[in-house]
């Protein structure tokens, strides 16, 4: 009879993270989908930008399944509304009542070394766990850190969040900083908990990172002087 349960336990949540992650972002992939296995040691070009440095470790309790870096797919697209690209990690974690499932994930994004870019920085990161779902007080917490480099300056935290009663409030945040050529995440700690009485399962999130054009020193200058020619015009003009 338990382990009855216990398979009707799983086919529920499944049933219930299979509804909860169609997912609302636009995606418009541009690259084949990969485990995180296989990039341990390489990277990943999205658009102008790419995943590299990549770390990933995690345990289970209590009889749920140890994340490993075998079972993590990730992608790079576009977002089709905003145009933004990004990544996006599909996985299946899942925690029944008295299970526990976390990992941490470390990462670098940087523009690309490329005359094309030389121009372009990163300016705002942003995160999704749409692919989220929770039932009695079961739940999933993600907090991110980014840095300025290894153990560097924080730059920015977000924090997502999927409860059964929460009406899917907190599944988004996003941070601006300073712009940049590489950000740090230093970094992604993922939980999942059944609690005692509930369940929680995640299938994917996304991350997004909007870029700016900053304009060489010598244009900015001549912007400025441009500027000034003109103002001095309509003074003595």
């Amino acid at each position: 009879m338990k382990k009855h349960c216990s398979i009707l336990l799983l086919l529920t949540v499944i049933f219930i993270a299979t509804a909860a992650s169609a997912s609302s972002i636009p995606w418009i992939p541009c690259t084949n989908s990969v485990s995180l296995s296989s990039l341990l040691d390489n990277s990943l070009i999205f658009g102008d930008k790419k995943l590299s440095d990549i770390d990933f470790s995690g345990f289970a309790i209590n009889g749920a399944i140890t994340p490993t870096a075998d079972a993590v797919f990730v992608q790079g697209g576009q977002n089709g509304t905003t145009g933004d690209y990004g990544l996006r990690f599909q996985f299946a974690w899942i925690a029944g009542p008295n299970q526990y499932v976390n990992t941490d994930l470390k990462f670098k994004i940087s523009i690309l070394s490329d005359p094309e870019y030389d121009n372009y920085f990163i300016k705002d990161v942003g995160m999704d766990i749409s692919g989220a779902s929770a039932t009695g007080n079961g739940g999933i917490v993600v907090g991110e850190t980014v840095r300025d480099a290894p153990f560097g300056n924080i730059i920015a935290s977000l924090s997502c969040s999927k409860f059964a009663n929460d009406g899917g409030a907190f599944l988004k945040d996003d941070a601006e900083f300073a712009p940049t050529k590489e950000i740090w995440i230093w970094s992604k700690d993922l939980s999942v908990t059944g609690g005692n009485i509930g369940s929680a399962h995640i299938s994917e999130f996304f991350q997004f990172y909007s870029q700016t054009e900053v304009p060489e020193p010598a244009t900015i200058g001549l912007l400025t002087l441009g500027g000034l020619t003109i103002l001095g015009r309509k003074k003595y003009g």
